[in-house]
């Protein structure tokens, strides 16, 4: 293969269509269509949890022997070949994400086995008194036993990479082991508890539409009404046939949120189905695939409509400024710079998520998101976030009871997706940096230069980061810099020299050991003033601002350790 044909390979895989996925619930819909779903669902879902034990036992599960499994299931259970692959390619995504978070599983018990060592060999040397040796035994024994469940559990994962196995249970692990307490999860009985574990294994169903096919999906086809709302007429399998018919249609299906992107879909997909029949050469560039989904819940039937985004065109111009976003525990640090990296206007956006539901922290986010994106579309300018990633293992092993609670309700992953789904559609850019000492370099740069808090500063690092501007130490290099701690106080130091054969982040990591050793021992000297009176605390801590005890407390900001180690790439 030429060296062209390899970078055009890479562009394709690279760039792959975005997708949004509509939602709405089947409302007063009669009996019989509730039961023909319902059957429809049992059936598929039986053929798919069959399909993956097949595909457990068959070593090569393609070519000639993927072909003899899937005449027989055609003709074993009654289903179409599009019913078959759609089932196919629901359950090769399973596997898919099984295999692709294997790596991340067995990384995180290798930290929670490391972690559950040093704590046991930590008590096993404390010194403890007479009366609380029982207690303290004890507690190494749970540890121990924890100890020997994740080492069982990581030498499975291991297996699990080296034989190539997948471990997929159909209802949800959750639902599963609840038959083992059956009182603590709300169960009379095991027979009540096999009735919902059965709804919960065949509550879904997926139909894979093509491009090639009539309305993009010839399982599902929808046809929209005079009335706005749409038709679906779902094509059911063989087997069910003569109970619910051929064809069973829905009608009145809305959607409140993009039903003029599927309509406009509908109406593309009609554009090839007439350009074919006039046998026209530009039929290849109409058409799009559309995906139905089908799930039960409490309140009954939802429909999920997955179809490929509509191209946007990009507003936002890096050239002429950015906008960087630092998020943390309970809010936003906002701030807007010009060309050449200087600061032009800060906001803080409120998003405290702690304590609060799902669906109300979706709401916060949202309102979060639709700010920034505003204003981004308003200025012209593209968006910065840190490219951060938060491991469980750390969280549950490593954190104090305080961060854990931040981190718990520090939802990033979910506000990197909103805020990437609305900047696509509003054709606004977010770019993600290395995270590395953006607080750091904020703080001892930044934060009294500009008279900012310390994630407003970390926030306009952020945003220069992405144009390269320059990262280096300031120019009063061996004086005392006098730090802020965002509570109205202040720490000072000198910075250490810099050794300008290394890149400046080896600078900035010294600074930060630093750093975070000079705040350690200001909250020890805080703790002992009230006992004095009238005695100032020394050349490390300023005296302005509120009482020390209150000035030094939450000076490393939740979101980034000062003992960051990252690299330059």
């Amino acid at each position: 293969m030429s060296k062209k044909n390899k970078i055009s390979k890479q562009r394709s895989t690279c760039e792959e269509v975005p997708f949004s996925t509509y939602q709405t619930r089947l409302k007063n819909q009669p009996d019989a269509i509730s039961g023909a779903l319902d059957d429809c669902a049992d059936l598929l879902s039986r053929v798919e949890r069959q399909l993956f034990a097949q595909s457990q036992k068959v070593d090569t599960f393609k070519g000639k022997v993927f072909n003899q499994i899937k005449s027989f299931f055609l003709s074993f259970f009654g289903i179409l070949s599009r019913h078959f692959n759609s089932i196919n390619f629901s359950l090769q995504g399973k596997v898919d994400s099984y295999r692709f978070n294997l790596d991340r599983h067995i990384k995180e018990n290798k930290e929670r086995v490391d972690k559950a060592r040093q704590t046991i060999e930590k008590l096993s040397k404390k010194t403890i008194e007479p009366n609380q040796r029982q207690k303290h035994l004890n507690n190494i024994h749970l540890k121990k036993r924890r100890l020997a469940r994740l080492e069982k559990r990581l030498e499975h994962l291991k297996s699990d990479k080296a034989t190539g196995r997948v471990r997929i249970c159909f209802g949800s692990k959750k639902m599963f082991n609840a038959q083992f307490d059956l009182k603590a999860n709300g169960y009379e009985n095991i027979e009540q508890w096999k009735s919902y574990w059965q709804k919960a294994r065949r509550n879904q169903f997926i139909l894979v539409g093509s491009k090639d096919e009539t309305a993009g999906n010839q399982l599902c086809v929808a046809k929209a009404q005079k009335d706005g709302s749409l038709t679906l007429r779902v094509r059911m399998p063989n087997a069910l046939v003569p109970k619910h018919g051929k064809y069973v249609e829905i009608h009145g299906v809305k959607f409140e949120y993009g039903q003029d992107v599927i309509d406009a879909t509908l109406n593309d997909n009609e554009a090839r189905r007439v350009l074919k029949s006039l046998k026209s050469s530009e039929t290849k560039r109409y058409g799009q695939a559309i995906t139905y989904r089908f799930l039960r819940d409490k309140k009954g039937w939802r429909v999920f409509v997955s179809l490929a985004r509509p191209q946007i065109p990009i507003k936002t111009l890096k050239n002429i400024g950015t906008i960087g976003i630092d998020l943390n525990a309970n809010h936003v640090a906002l701030v807007e710079t010009d060309r050449f990296g200087n600061i032009i206007d800060t906001e803080t956006i409120s998003l405290n998520t702690y304590g609060k539901s799902k669906g109300q922290t979706e709401s916060l986010i949202g309102e979060a998101v639709k700010a920034i994106v505003a204003r981004s579309e308003k200025t012209l300018k593209p968006i910065v976030i840190e490219e951060l990633y938060f491991s469980r293992s750390v969280l549950r092993e490593n954190s104090s009871n305080r961060q854990k609670r931040m981190l718990s309700s520090f939802v990033y992953s979910k506000f990197r997706q909103f805020l990437e789904s609305r900047a696509y559609r509003h054709g606004v850019r977010v770019y993600k940096v290395n995270p590395a000492f953006t607080s750091v370099i904020g703080r001892v740069k930044f934060a009294s230069r500009y008279g900012l808090t310390v994630h407003h500063a970390a926030a306009l690092v952020i945003a220069r980061r992405l144009c390269r501007f320059s990262e280096r130490a300031p120019s009063n290099c061996q004086d005392d810099v006098i730090i802020p701690n965002n509570k109205g106080g202040h720490v000072t130091f000198s910075l250490p020299a810099r050794n300008r054969k290394k890149h400046v982040w080896s600078f900035w990591r010294r600074v930060s050991r630093k750093l975070k050793s000079v705040v350690h021992v200001a909250q020890v000297r805080a703790t002992e003033l009230p006992a004095r009176s009238n005695q100032t605390q020394g050349p490390l801590v300023g005296t302005k601002g509120p009482p020390l005890s209150r000035t030094l407390s939450g000076a490393i900001p939740a979101h980034e350790s000062l003992g960051n180690t990252a690299r330059p790439t």
